[in-house]
């Protein structure tokens, strides 16, 4: 006889609505949106007012968002920095690669980024300044277009067709005045960085700053993050860019030979 009772499987098992709708109200805190009253959550999520509510509550009372005294604004709860940096700790890229960004920082005197794929778009999962002041500081955790900035065009770069023109329908928004935007210039610019293995973008994510990214590789070959230099433009001339060049495809090329290596 069938034992009607045996657990189901994980694939099976779909999530509740109401666990879903309180995580997509986390989702609506962006570094732009740091704040959010309950009268935003109702229009942003288009829930009704006390659902939204008694969702706020859940998470109040779980330490996922605390309200403001003053404001009674809602933020970021401490229970979402403790998961947030045990996910770090666990991230077995990051802690392959720590070591070579403090080499390439040390080498190039300027921020080192590390960034993957999420999506459809670009994740900072980690970033090692120079001692310097003047320094460019893409925020940890941050979601970026993928067609902005060579950090994230080493990424999309090595997309398929198919993928890539499914971003570019999505739209390519203009970040700065250098923001590449046509689509037929964003693809002559992927085969470029294909061929060439590298990327060099200058103020086409924020003015002023240059980035030089190269792609991390697997064992097999498929390029699962990428690594940069990022910098003021006045700093990083072209006797430096070269240099920086240098210095990152050799340590790409020794990060793809971890064993282990993956995201």
């Amino acid at each position: 006889m069938k034992n009607t009772h045996e657990p189901k499987s994980e694939s099976s098992i779909q999530p509740t609505k109401t666990v879903m709708a309180a995580l997509e109200l986390l989702e609506l805190f962006s570094m732009e949106r740091q704040k959010i009253g309950l009268s935003e959550f109702v229009k942003l999520s288009g829930v009704p007012k006390a659902n939204v509510l008694r969702h706020l509550h859940a998470l109040e009372a779980a330490g996922f968002v605390k309200q403001d005294e003053y404001s009674k604004k809602y933020q970021l709860g401490f229970k979402v920095m403790e998961l947030a940096y045990l996910a770090k700790k666990q991230f077995e890229l990051r802690d392959i690669v720590m070591p070579y960004m403090r080499k390439l920082k040390e080498l190039t005197g300027e921020t080192t980024c590390l960034q993957i794929l999420e999506g459809d778009w670009g994740i900072c999962i980690e970033r090692i300044d120079p001692n310097n002041i003047l320094t460019y500081l893409p925020p940890i955790g941050s979601r970026e277009y993928l067609h902005g900035g060579a950090s994230r065009k080493v990424l999309l770069a090595h997309l398929s067709e198919e993928y890539i023109d499914e971003i570019i329908a999505q739209g390519l928004p203009k970040l700065t005045s250098n923001t590449v935007t046509d689509p037929k210039r964003l693809k002559e610019d992927l085969q470029e960085i294909r061929e060439k293995g590298y990327s060099i973008s200058c103020s086409e994510h924020v003015e002023g700053v240059l980035a030089i990214a190269a792609p991390i590789k697997d064992a097999e070959g498929n390029v699962i993050a990428s690594l940069s230099v990022v910098g003021p433009k006045f700093r990083i001339d072209e006797e430096k860019q070269k240099e920086c060049i240098n210095y990152l495809l050799e340590i790409v090329k020794e990060i793809s030979k971890e064993p282990g290596l993956k995201v």
